[in-house]
C-alpha cells in the first residue's frame, strides 16, 4: 500500500492549531486596539471640550472688555497641562486675541484650514489632524464664545491636544499582545506536537500493522476476530480523538475568553480614573486599585490585602462612618458626597457602594466606588461666581443705558441755560423737560429699589376674585378709551390666599396694562380665576401681537422691554412680587396670536381663617 502524498496528520494538526492561535490573537489585538482607541480618544475629546467650555465661561468678560492681555495670560496658563499643545483665542473679527507662548501672532488673522473652520463654526467643533512637521496626530477643539442672553459671538476658543499618549498606549498594548502571542504560539506548537504524537502514534501502529498484514501473502487469512477488533479499535479511537479535539477546542476558547476578560478587568482597574475599594463583611480589604490608593493616599508599596480597612483611614472620618453604616445595613443610601481630610488637604469624594452577593443572596463583599470631585466643586463655585458677575454687568449696563438719556437731556438744558435764558420760550421748555426727566430718573430709581429691597409684606387673607375686580374697575376707563373689550371669568366662591393686597394689586395692574399695550388697535383682554386643590390660578390672556420665543425667554429680565418707552422693570417687579408670595408666573405666546400670563398662588382654606366681613368692598383686608 502506498503512503499518502499529503501532509501527515501530525503536521496538519500543528498547522491548524497555529493558524487558529494566530487568528484569535490577531482578532484580539484588533478589538482591543479599536476599543482602546475609541475610549482614550473619547476621553481626550471630552477633556478638550470641558477645557474649551470652561475657558469660554472664564474669558467671556475679557472678550467683552477687549482685555487681550488677560486672554494671552490665560492661554499661557492652560498650556501647562501636559496634553495641551497650544490655546488660541480669536476675537469676533477673526484676529488672534491670545496665542499661548506666541505673542508675535497677536492681532494676526490665521489662514490655516482649522482656523477657518473654527471661525465658521456656530457650535462646538472637534477635528482630528496630523501635524505637518512632526506627523503626530492632534485633536482640535473649537468653542464659540457667546453671551448668555444673546446669539452674538464675541470670539472663538481653540484648544489643540496631543494624541501622542494615546498612540503610545496603543503601541504598548500591541507589543504586550504580540509578546504574549509569540509565547502562546510557541507553547501551542509544542502542545500541538505533543498531542498529535499521542493521537497519531496508535494510529501509526494500527496503520503499520495493516500494512504488514497487507504485505503478507494473499493466501494469508486474517482472523475475523482480529479484523473486527482492529475495525472497532479504529472506530472507537477515531471517535475518541474527535471528542478530545472538540473538548480541547472548547476549553481553549473558554481559557482565551477568561484570560481576555481577566486582562481587560486588570487594565480597567489600573487605568480607570475612579477609585475602587472592595472589602469583605468583616471589614478586610480584598481589592484596591491605584486610583483608590491615590485618593486615599495609600503608598503603592504598602500591602493592604486582607488588612482591616480602618488601618487605611481615620476611624472617625466620614468615609469610615459611611463604611460602618453600609456594613451594618447594606440597604442604606448607596451614593453620598463625603468631605474628608487626606493628609493636610480637604477633599470631596463621591462614594457609591455596591453589594456582591452569593447564590443564596447573602452579602459576601461590598465594593466602594470613589470619585474625587474636589476640582469639580471648585469649578462649580468659580462658574457661579462668574455668572453672578456677568448678571451684575448686564444689570449695570441696563441701568446705565436708562439713566444716560435723562441725564443727557438735563445736561443739554443746563449747558444752554446761560446762553438762552432770555430767549422766548426756552425757560418754559426748560421747566417742562428738566422736571420730567428728573421724575423719570426718580421713577427708575424707585423701581430699582423696589426690585432689590427685601420684602416687607403685610400678609392677610385676600380674595383674589375681588382683588381682580377692583383692579379692572380702576382700569375700566382706560380700556374703553383704547377700544378694548374686557372679559372676566371669576369663580363663584372666594379664592382666598395669604397675601399683601397692595403688592398683588400692583402686579395684576401691571399685567393688565401690558395686555392692553399689546393691543394698540383694540382687542379682547380676558382674566380668569380658578381654584385647583391647594392652588389659586389666574390667567391674563390678550389678543395682541404676541412675542417670539426669544422674547418669551427674556421677558422677566430687568431692563428687557419691547416698548418704545419703558424701563423694562415692570415685569421683573411683577415676577418678584409673585415669587415672594410663594407663587409662580409663566408666559406662553405666539406671534400675531396673543399672549397668556399664568399666575399660580398657594391657596388657603377659608374654614380655618377668620375672614373679613366685607371682602368685596375691601379686597386687601
Amino acid at each position: 500500500m502506498k503512503k499518502p502524498a499529503s501532509l501527515p496528520l501530525r503536521y496538519r494538526f500543528m498547522l491548524i492549531s497555529s493558524l487558529m492561535l494566530i487568528l484569535l490573537l490577531g482578532t484580539l489585538a484588533l478589538v482591543l486596539g479599536s476599543l482602546q482607541t475609541r475610549t482614550i480618544q473619547g476621553r481626550i475629546e471630552k477633556q478638550g471640550m470641558d477645557i474649551a467650555r470652561n475657558l469660554a465661561a472664564v474669558s467671556r468678560d475679557h472678550f467683552i472688555t477687549y482685555n487681550y492681555v488677560a486672554l494671552e495670560k490665560l492661554a499661557n496658563q492652560v498650556v501647562d497641562i501636559s496634553d495641551i499643545l497650544y490655546v488660541i483665542f480669536y476675537d469676533k473679527e477673526g484676529r488672534v486675541a491670545g496665542y499661548s507662548r506666541r505673542p508675535d501672532l497677536q492681532n494676526r488673522i490665521l489662514t490655516d484650514e482649522i482656523s477657518r473652520e473654527a471661525m465658521a463654526a456656530t457650535t462646538p467643533l472637534v477635528v482630528t489632524q496630523n501635524q505637518k512637521k512632526s506627523g503626530r496626530p492632534v485633536l482640535h477643539v473649537a468653542v464659540p464664545v457667546v453671551l448668555p442672553d444673546s446669539q452674538a459671538r464675541w470670539g472663538t476658543i481653540r484648544v489643540c491636544l496631543s494624541l501622542g499618549l494615546m498612540q503610545q498606549q496603543i503601541r504598548q498594548t500591541r507589543w504586550i499582545i504580540g509578546v504574549l502571542g509569540v509565547i502562546a504560539l510557541g507553547a501551542g506548537i509544542l502542545i500541538s506536537d505533543w498531542m498529535a504524537r499521542r493521537v497519531t502514534r496508535p494510529l501509526e501502529k494500527l496503520a503499520a500493522t495493516t500494512m504488514d498484514a497487507a504485505k503478507q501473502d494473499l493466501t494469508f487469512q486474517i482472523s475475523p476476530r482480529t479484523r473486527d477488533e482492529v475495525e472497532i479499535l479504529a472506530t472507537n479511537f477515531s471517535f475518541m480523538i474527535q471528542e478530545i479535539l472538540a473538548q480541547k477546542k472548547k476549553l481553549e476558547e473558554q481559557l482565551q475568553e477568561i484570560r481576555r476578560w481577566q486582562q481587560y478587568m486588570e487594565k480597567v482597574l489600573v487605568t480607570m480614573g475612579d477609585g475602587l475599594l472592595a472589602i469583605d463583611m468583616a471589614g478586610r480589604v480584598t481589592t484596591v486599585n491605584p486610583a483608590a490608593r491615590r485618593i486615599l493616599e495609600i503608598p503603592a508599596a504598602r500591602l493592604v490585602r486582607s488588612k482591616p480597612v480602618w488601618d487605611l483611614m481615620d476611624p472617625e472620618s466620614q468615609m469610615a462612618v459611611y463604611i460602618r453604616e453600609v456594613l451594618a445595613d447594606p440597604s442604606v443610601e448607596k451614593q453620598r458626597e463625603l468631605g474628608t481630610y487626606v493628609g493636610k488637604k480637604e477633599t470631596v469624594i463621591l462614594v457609591n457602594a455596591g453589594v456582591l452577593e452569593t447564590r443564596n443572596k447573602a452579602s459576601r463583599e461590598i465594593i466602594f466606588s470613589l470619585t474625587d470631585i474636589t476640582a469639580l466643586k471648585r469649578l462649580e463655585a468659580q462658574v457661579r461666581q462668574a455668572q453672578r458677575l456677568a448678571d451684575l454687568g448686564i444689570l449695570a449696563a441696563g441701568m446705565a443705558h436708562e439713566i444716560r438719556n435723562p441725564l443727557s437731556a438735563i445736561k443739554t438744558f443746563v449747558a444752554l441755560l446761560p446762553k438762552k435764558l432770555k430767549k422766548p420760550g426756552f425757560l418754559e421748555k426748560f421747566q417742562q423737560t428738566v422736571p420730567r426727566e428728573i421724575n423719570r430718573l426718580n421713577t427708575l430709581i424707585e423701581e430699582m429699589l423696589e426690585l432689590s429691597r427685601p420684602p416687607r409684606y403685610r400678609l392677610k387673607p385676600t380674595d383674589i376674585s375681588a382683588l381682580v375686580t377692583h383692579c379692572t374697575t380702576l382700569l375700566e376707563t382706560d380700556f374703553n378709551g383704547r377700544d378694548i373689550f374686557f372679559q372676566a371669568d371669576l369663580s363663584d366662591d372666594p379664592a382666598w390666599v395669604q397675601a399683601d393686597a397692595d403688592q398683588l394689586e400692583k402686579a395684576f395692574i401691571n399685567l393688565l396694562q401690558n395686555g392692553a399695550q399689546a393691543m394698540p388697535g383694540g382687542g379682547t383682554l380676558q382674566v380668569s380665576v380658578s381654584r385647583n386643590q391647594d392652588q389659586v390660578m389666574l390667567e391674563f390672556r390678550d389678543t395682541g401681537h404676541g412675542m417670539s420665543p426669544e422674547m418669551v425667554d427674556n421677558i422677566f429680565n430687568p431692563f428687557f422691554t419691547t416698548k418704545a418707552k419703558g424701563t423694562g422693570l415692570g415685569l421683573a417687579i411683577t415676577h418678584k412680587v409673585i415669587t415672594e408670595h410663594g407663587g409662580r408666573i409663566s408666559v406662553t405666546s405666539r406671534e400675531h396670536e396673543g399672549t397668556c400670563f399664568t399666575v399660580r398662588l398657594p391657596g388657603i382654606d377659608p374654614c380655618c381663617l377668620s375672614l373679613p366681613s366685607d371682602p368685596a368692598s375691601d379686597p386687601g383686608s
